[in-house]
């Protein structure tokens, strides 16, 4: 026979939990569901990409990738022989160039200000046995040392896409003094 629920034994030894607390437990969980329901709902159109990036372990390289600064850098790495020296045309307050060192080590980095006169370009150049120069940013006018290297057919412009220019430089081409 069984024993009614008024027949078992009383555990006093047990706490019995309040039943406020069971409120406050099933509130915690339903605002935990709905903050993800959120997360999911803000991320939607990116749960797809996010998936395949977790599952091929991509995820450290996404966001360099979708960079085009950095794309630019890496077929430039490809593109140029280890063993010259480029001018890098950019404000230093960019930050653009530790970069781009950083990404095309090997080769020998000069940086000059965009707007650098011919005398300093020039000499440059011709200094450093320099074979190409990289413009950051392919919107603005090319300054005056680029527009006068550009005149006098030392250098050439590649074609290669990307949000910067690329020029390939004949230092032999630059001949006298150089003064402004």
């Amino acid at each position: 026979m069984e024993k009614q629920p008024s027949q078992l034994p009383n555990n006093s030894s047990s706490p019995r939990i309040p039943p406020w607390r069971h409120w406050l437990l099933r509130l915690v969980l339903v605002l935990f569901v709905l903050q993800l329901g959120w997360l999911v709902w803000q991320f939607r159109g990116d749960i797809g990409d996010m998936a395949r990036r977790g599952w091929s372990h991509s995820w450290g390289t996404a966001v360099r990738e979708e960079d085009p600064f950095y794309r630019w850098v890496a077929e430039l790495d490809r593109d140029v022989p280890p063993g010259v020296t480029y001018i890098f045309l950019d404000n230093y307050e960019a930050g653009k160039e530790v970069e781009a060192r950083y990404h095309l080590y090997p080769r020998q980095h000069l940086l000059l200000l965009p707007e650098s006169p011919p005398s300093l370009l020039f000499y440059t150049l011709r200094e450093n046995n320099v074979t190409y120069i990289f413009v950051r940013d392919a919107k603005l006018p090319p300054g005056p040392g680029l527009q006068a290297a550009l005149d006098l057919g030392a250098a050439q412009r590649l074609n290669l896409p990307g949000p910067g220019l690329v020029y390939r430089v004949d230092p032999k081409l630059i001949q006298g003094g150089f003064y402004d």
